[in-house]
């Protein structure tokens, strides 16, 4: 039961980050190119990934991994995420890419 929440809450985060970037691309960039927001949200996505370390099997050690190298890159390397994402595509190619990921962690889970 506990699993399904989780897995439920990472989708649902996914899904409302993507639509963020869809639907409020100018605010969404104005937050995400600040350091400090970066590294805060590198840090929830390190807190979200300490369940999957008490669930075993495939599923939750990809999503483990996914959040913790996401995780590391925005909060030990903020600026170098920033630059990253503002010089390889618009913002709304990146909601495509978080929407696509709430989808994988939706259809894919245990």
């Amino acid at each position: 039961m506990s699993e399904s929440i989780y897995v439920y809450g990472v989708a649902t985060f996914l899904l409302l980050s993507a639509l963020c970037h869809f639907f409020w691309p100018s605010e969404t960039q104005r937050w995400m190119s600040k350091p400090g927001v970066v590294r805060t949200a590198g840090g929830f996505l390190l807190l979200l990934a300490v369940p999957c370390l008490y669930w075993r099997g495939w599923y939750f050690w990809t999503l483990f991994g996914a959040l913790i190298i996401s995780g590391l890159w925005r909060l030990c390397f903020p600026r170098h995420s920033i630059r990253a994402q503002e010089r390889s595509y618009p913002r709304w190619v990146h909601g495509c890419l978080l929407l696509g990921g709430a989808l994988a962690v939706w259809a894919l889970r245990p």
